[in-house]
């Protein structure tokens, strides 16, 4: 199984199942419409930063909500950013909850199509 990025050992962690469905999900993106580099990792965009979860970084953050990605740009670091609709199925990789409840990480496959996916964005 190939990802969009290099992963450490042991990730995806054993309890980040592939989907088994398909579901929606919410990233916050600086561009509208998306492009690809409002799918980068947190490492991928700091690549000298020390993350103490490295697996946890090189995945994207995503909500199940709309609305807690519309309150996380209140976050100073997400201020500007808008939330766009992407729908996920089996081919596009595994998904963990991590964090309060509609906060999860995604490990995209390198296969699928992200800005194809792309369901709705809010102006």
């Amino acid at each position: 199984m190939s990802f969009r990025e290099p992963l450490p050992e042991g990730c995806p962690p054993a309890d980040a199942p592939i989907l088994a469905s398909e579901v929606m999900v919410y990233r916050l993106v600086r561009t509208l419409p998306p492009t690809e580099e409002d799918f980068r990792s947190q490492r991928a965009e700091n690549p000298e930063k020390y993350f103490s979860n490295e697996c946890l970084a090189r995945g994207l953050s995503v909500h199940a909500l709309r609305r807690d990605s519309e309150m996380a740009t209140k976050l100073p670091n997400l201020k500007g950013r808008q939330p766009c609709a992407v729908r996920l199925s089996p081919a596009s990789g595994h998904l963990k909850q991590t964090g309060k409840p509609s906060h999860h990480t995604w490990w995209p496959l390198a296969s699928f199509d992200i800005l194809g996916s792309i369901s709705e964005v809010a102006a």
